[in-house]
């Protein structure tokens, strides 16, 4: 996960992508080629949007 101060209103976690790495919103992630802990972590994070919970 990025730094505490960036994720003031959203998580944002850091990824790699053509050799570097970014920070994006994990919202917009979805997995690919992600080990089971990861990709139910997103799922876990994609859910709690959707019930309306807040930060």
């Amino acid at each position: 996960m990025c730094d505490e101060d960036d994720c003031a209103h959203e998580i944002f976690v850091q990824i790699k992508w053509q050799g570097r790495e970014m920070g994006v919103p994990l919202g917009q992630i979805r997995a690919i080629k992600v080990n089971a802990e990861t990709k139910e972590a997103i799922a876990d994070w994609h859910y709690w949007v959707a019930m309306g919970y807040r930060f």
